[in-house]
């Protein structure tokens, strides 16, 4: 017989094997024990097996599932599948629990009416130089635009059990896989915000989000897959064409910083075709100049 427990915490993890001991540790020193930890490695070609065999070897909640590799969606719906939990929560394995993380939570689900929703905690933001909290607004526009104007690192978020047999992170959708699942569930569930930094997310060079690497390409054809589904009904046209145009404006910002500068102006003159009246607007057409000049230069440089 399976031993049913509250909360099945999910951590998909590649090549980690130098924080995972440290993330694990941080949910096994949790006041609430009414757990079990379900640690999903995508096709790491570490040592991240042994570590975490030595740590289930000594508390049997901590749970290995090994995968090829296919990324996070995948990693995270396969830790659903062998999830036991009537709650499922999600740990990135570069961030961390707040010791009263899952009690907490286990106290705010037991106060509500209708406790099953997706549930979001807000977070701490942690850097060498050490951390401080996010202070994400309450939420006061339709929980979908929330949801993508303040995004929620699944470390973050929590859902019954029945929601995520209904809704699952979509595999043909990278980086921005998340958002995605979220304002899926919004569409049929109530979203509750607890607000209070019970989570350590850690910024730093590796995060999947980065200027300087391609990760902002992933999430603007995600966008595009999403968008024309029945699920993206609670967003407005102008705020799908305001994200899109994010994008487009962080494609021409990672253009220019790899000196592509007629690409970058390129992108720029399309992020604002998209969405022309915008917050940013004046930066986007300040990029537009630099990358001018700097063809300028070029030429100037190639006539001498």
């Amino acid at each position: 017989m399976v031993k049913v427990v509250f909360f099945s915490i999910i951590i998909p993890t590649y090549n980690r094997a130098h924080m995972i001991a440290e993330t694990v540790r941080s949910v096994q020193d949790q006041t609430f024990t009414d757990w079990e930890c379900i640690v999903v490695d995508d096709g790491s070609t570490d040592n991240t097996k042994e570590v975490i065999a030595q740590i289930a070897e000594e508390d049997p909640r901590v749970k290995y599932v090994h995968q090829k590799n296919a990324e996070r969606s995948v990693a995270r719906n396969n830790g659903i599948a062998h999830a036991t939990g009537q709650y499922i929560c999600f740990l990135d394995s570069d961030d961390q629990y707040c010791q009263e993380y899952l009690e907490t939570l286990y106290r705010f689900i037991q106060s509500k009416e209708i406790p099953i929703g997706l549930i979001v905690t807000d977070y701490w933001i942690l850097t060498e130089a050490g951390e401080e909290p996010a202070n994400t607004p309450l939420p006061t526009q339709p929980a979908a635009e929330w949801i993508f104007d303040y995004p929620i690192t699944p470390s973050r978020a929590c859902a019954h059990t029945s929601i995520l047999k209904q809704f699952k992170f979509r595999e043909d959708i990278i980086q921005v896989e998340d958002s995605v699942l979220w304002v899926s569930i919004s569409t049929k569930f109530p979203v509750l915000f607890l607000p209070k930094p019970l989570i350590r997310y850690r910024l730093h060079g590796g995060n999947s989000v980065n200027r300087l690497n391609r990760s902002v390409f992933h999430r603007y054809n995600g966008l595009k897959k999403f968008f024309p589904s029945n699920l993206s009904r609670e967003l407005s046209k102008r705020k799908k064409n305001e994200l899109l145009s994010d994008c487009l404006w962080r494609i021409a910002e990672y253009y220019g910083l790899n000196n592509s500068y007629f690409k970058s102006i390129l992108f720029s003159l399309q992020s604002l075709l998209t969405c022309p009246i915008h917050k940013h607007t004046k930066a986007k057409l300040f990029l537009i100049w630099q990358n001018i000049q700097c063809l300028i230069g070029m030429r100037t440089s190639i006539d001498v």
